[in-house]
């Protein structure tokens, strides 16, 4: 079995990634509908990328939480479920 990395790690590494793959989809439809998809299309992209990734992730990390207790005051948490399910 892998190990795995401490809990503690979870949230940030849960905003890498999502910073990750937000970034860049956001990042790829937004390119398209300013220039449409012109031969340097993918240069720009990847600019676009770049600078979306270094602000999108301390934006989530930032901005989860508050996101987070928004969300808990409107519907019940999905993982005190498979808690309680568990004991």
């Amino acid at each position: 079995m892998s190990k795995k990395l401490p809990v503690r790690l979870f949230q940030p590494l849960f905003g890498l990634f999502m910073a990750f793959f937000m970034s860049f989809l956001m990042s790829g439809a937004i390119t398209a509908l300013n220039i449409g998809f012109p031969p340097d299309f993918l240069a720009r992209w990847m600019h676009s990328w770049g600078m979306a990734f270094v602000l999108a992730y301390p934006a989530i990390l930032i901005v989860a939480p508050v996101a987070r207790r928004l969300a808990l005051r409107f519907a019940e948490s999905p993982f005190a479920a498979a808690v309680s399910r568990q004991a």
